[in-house]
């Protein structure tokens, strides 16, 4: 019998420049790893944080290698979902909502809050990272004032 040994590390996990935007000195929107198999080695699963400043949002995507796990920890967001090929439908959600977003799903996150801040832990099953390129991620384009029927 073979013992296997796991690593176990407290961190505060790793930052993903590519999603980190700012604007006027100030984060706006910041992604980290907190497991995956750059923060602990970790191969089938990628756990992050997000955390998207008032009125910050993040434009229409769809990863084609893994599903989605998004949870909301704080503040309200507006998810849009693609109902039908390039038709998004709004949902709101607050602290305590769980949505799950299979394969290929498109969708869009914004925080409609003017002064709190809306923070997300989110999963990718089945992949060791959240990288564009081991998600599938492909950009959809930007969301239209049109499509923002949720204030």
């Amino acid at each position: 019998m073979t013992i296997k040994k796991h690593k176990v590390e407290i961190s505060e996990g790793v930052i993903k420049h590519e999603f980190v935007h700012v604007k006027e000195g100030v984060t706006r929107f910041e992604c980290r790893e907190l497991i995956s198999r750059e923060a602990n080695g970790s191969e089938k699963i990628c756990v992050f944080k997000a955390v998207f400043g008032p009125r910050e949002e993040h434009s229409k995507h769809r990863h084609t290698k893994c599903d989605e796990i998004v949870h909301c920890v704080a503040g309200r967001g507006v998810e849009g979902i693609e109902v039908e090929p390039g038709k998004y439908k709004e949902f709101e959600y607050v602290a305590g909502t769980t949505m799950y977003l299979p394969t290929g799903t498109g969708h869009y996150t914004r925080n409609p809050d003017y002064f709190e801040n809306l923070h997300l832990v989110g999963i990718f099953l089945g992949v060791p990272d959240m990288n564009k390129e081991t998600t599938g991620y492909v950009a959809e384009g930007e969301i239209q004032e049109s499509e923002k029927t949720i204030g």
